[in-house]
């Protein structure tokens, strides 16, 4: 008797799910459905992405779910954490749950406060990249452009560095589905450009990367800098340097 009790407190333990749901439909997996379908509070990040959508989940999972700005899960962590000691709380995160540093700040904070935690990841920009035919393992430090970028070096910094390793670079690209405004390859180049890249440097320009919509072109910045992409969001590669097998890849790009 004594050990069924205890089983049935084990059973009833109380966790905090961070979910990471992918970039398209397809991608969320099995093993996070089930997850949601456990859990009293579910929110979902509206911030990062525009790809799988509160109605779809809500139709899966057969759950009521809350969308939420970034500024939610950075300013009412507190909130959340408490909801967590008592009942399941899912996040749901577009990509993977731990590409931002947002989340892990969370995750260490619940931690901290004694919250049991799961973590189930999902595909994010940082592995659907690898649509390009370039190898993960040849990209330096990733470098994000932001909407206001008139006086910030940071970026092409990070850019020069990698490019002098011999390094590919990813730069993701600013972006706020609320407010529809996403920088686009074109003006990230351009803010490249401006800030000392060469003109003949190669690059690959992507928009919705894992997904059926995805775009890639390859090129010198002087060509790519001329193309508008139709989707959103964009990302932008400048190439460090190449396995013949990755340039034989990349050409099927080419413009």
């Amino acid at each position: 008797m004594q050990q069924a009790k205890q089983s049935r407190r084990v059973r009833n333990i109380s966790k905090l799910f961070l979910i990471g749901i992918g970039l398209d439909k397809g991608d969320i997996s099995l093993k996070a459905v089930e997850a949601i379908k456990k859990c009293k509070k579910i929110y979902l990040e509206s911030y990062t992405s525009v790809g799988i959508s509160k109605k779809y989940l809500q139709e899966i999972s057969g759950k009521e779910i809350e969308s939420k700005p970034r500024s939610f899960f950075e300013g009412k962590s507190q909130l959340i954490i408490k909801e967590a000691k008592s009942k399941n709380v899912a996040l749901l995160i577009q990509g993977d749950c731990l590409s931002a540093t947002t989340h892990i700040s969370l995750l260490q904070e619940a931690s901290d406060k004694g919250v049991v935690i799961e973590v189930i990841h999902g595909i994010s920009i940082f592995t659907a990249i690898s649509e390009t035919g370039l190898s993960l393992y040849n990209f330096g430090k990733t470098a994000s452009i932001t909407f206001e970028n008139e006086n910030v070096k940071t970026p092409y910094g990070v850019v020069k560095n990698n490019l002098e390793n011999g390094m590919h670079s990813l730069i993701l690209l600013d972006l706020n589905p609320q407010e529809k405004r996403f920088l686009s390859s074109k003006e990230g180049l351009a803010y490249l450009l401006k800030n000392g890249l060469d003109k003949n440097a190669k690059a690959v320009i992507c928009s919705r990367l894992g997904t059926k919509r995805r775009d890639i072109k390859f090129g010198k910045v002087e060509e790519l800098v001329k193309i508008d992409l139709r989707h959103y969001p964009q990302c932008i590669i400048l190439i460090g340097n190449t396995h013949f097998v990755e340039e034989d890849y990349l050409n099927k790009f080419k413009v």
